[in-house]
């Protein structure tokens, strides 16, 4: 019998996903298949609990890694503690909730940065993806997280939480628009910004420097124009299918129970991103 597995978000008919996820399936015998719904907001429940009787697992993505905690039956130490979602798995009619979008931003900053202590990191965003970040950034023991948003009140309300789950990490908000410097060792994109008809604000370009590690979780363009400019300016650049990569290994191991091929997805990203170029 086929196992489904499906991505959920609000926009993924482009998602590079479904190569991905395939090319792993195929290369170990999984009998399985994988499916990106774009699901508008406001049919998000129903169309999960359609989906739920014959599926095996799915991804969650932008912006339903919250909206999916309050219908599933367990979360894992990680999902719970930052209220994001990214797989989940059903195991017998049971729903468990994992978080692998941490150790998407993990595993490719440790390459660049080793045991290194992560200071100050600066973060863009206040969605599923940036929930994850501050929990890898207290992983890897960074200290101070300045938040920007478009949306001050957001910005303020999501810092004013992480702030409560990591009190050994110091929050501050500035509105994108006041952006003016920063002295952060790391920056990372956790928003749509960049992308594909999404102008990335002049504001952010203004505090990219040459010292800094700079993650974008977009990964479509493969050089955004995030990473663009920073690498114009001689900064160490880290690009989003790094981060789909290793979130995407991490579900396909909770799926399978099997080592994840990595090398294998790796290559089917990289492929799709080259199609779609």
């Amino acid at each position: 019998m086929v196992d489904d597995y499906y991505l959920l978000g609000e926009n993924v008919g482009a998602s590079l996903s479904p190569a991905m996820m395939t090319a792993a399936f195929e290369s170990t015998g999984v009998d399985a298949r994988y499916r990106a719904l774009s699901v508008p907001r406001g049919e998000f429940r129903d169309r999960f609990l359609e989906l739920r009787p014959g599926t095996a697992g799915m991804n969650l993505t932008i912006p339903y890694k919250s909206d999916v905690l309050a219908l599933l039956d367990s979360l894992d130490e990680v999902s719970a503690r930052i209220s994001a979602v990214n797989v989940v798995k059903n195991s017998g009619g049971i729903w468990h909730g994992y978080n692998t979008d941490v150790q998407g931003i993990t595993a490719p900053l440790g390459e660049r940065v080793g045991a290194a202590r992560l200071e100050r990191a600066l973060l863009i965003g206040a969605g599923g993806a940036a929930r994850a970040f501050c929990e890898a950034m207290s992983q890897m023991g960074c200290r101070e997280i300045t938040v920007t948003t478009r949306d001050p009140k957001k910005g303020h309300s999501f810092a004013d939480e992480m702030a409560r789950i990591f009190p050994a990490i110091r929050f501050e908000v500035i509105g994108i628009d006041r952006l003016l410097g920063s002295d952060a060792g790391l920056v990372f994109n956790a928003t749509p910004l960049g992308g594909a008809g999404m102008p990335l604000p002049e504001a952010v370009k203004r505090v990219i420097y040459g010292e800094q590690i700079v993650f974008d979780a977009v990964y479509r363009p493969m050089k955004t124009e995030l990473l663009k400019t920073a690498e114009a300016r001689g900064c160490r650049v880290i690009h989003g299918y790094e981060m789909l990569l290793n979130q995407g290994t991490g579900a396909f191991e909770i799926w399978t129970g099997k080592k994840a091929p990595a090398q294998v997805m790796r290559q089917a990203l990289l492929g799709a991103l080259e199609a779609g170029s």
